[in-house]
């Protein structure tokens, strides 16, 4: 097991809406009674993201091994010295003696759901660990909070998922998507 709790309960105080799904479907807050039907954006990779949102270059990436491109999970230590920061980091130094760096919570802000691909857990954590019994994949889950143990998601079938920062260092098998709103109902 690699870290991650997956529950089936809803959010606080929120009722199941009874959704039935299809390529329209609410996201997760509408499908808990929110109200709100939202249409997906074309997805994009991680790497993708932090080229067009963060102005990262191929050169802020490593190419060396199976699914490039890769990046540094890494952070910011604030002025206080006492508060400390998950951030994407670029692979290479390319600041003189500094790596570029982007906040995560920043960053996974302007994006309301990621999917994640089975092989960034089986590069991480071995080769029997990209199955569904570890974490819910090619399922789009919302981002709900960023923390220094993971990223706090939610999925409308799977409730609650923990994942952990190291598998976004693949930075191609991590899908990120925002979503419009189309209609209230």
């Amino acid at each position: 097991m690699t870290g991650q709790t997956v529950a089936t309960e809803p959010p606080q105080g929120l009722v199941p809406g009874g959704y039935g799904g299809g390529a329209h479907a609410p996201d997760a807050d509408a499908a808990w009674g929110l109200g709100a039907i939202h249409h997906a954006s074309e997805p994009v990779t991680l790497a993708e993201s932090l080229m067009s949102d963060a102005g990262w270059s191929p050169a802020n990436f490593s190419e060396a091994g199976p699914n490039p491109p890769y990046l540094r999970i890494g952070g910011k230590l604030w002025v206080t010295l006492t508060e400390f920061e998950p951030c994407f980091s670029s692979y290479h130094r390319d600041r003189v003696l500094f790596r570029s760096k982007v906040s995560m919570t920043d960053h996974l802000s302007r994006y309301d759901e990621i999917m994640i691909d089975p092989l960034a857990f089986e590069e991480c954590f071995g080769p029997e660990e990209g199955t569904d019994a570890t974490f819910p994949f090619g399922a789009w889950l919302a981002i709900r909070e960023v923390r220094l143990d993971g990223i706090e998601l939610w999925g409308r079938r799977h409730g609650r998922v923990m994942l952990p920062l190291e598998p976004l260092a693949i930075a191609s098998a991590v899908w990120l998507r925002s979503t419009a709103d189309a209609a209230v109902v």
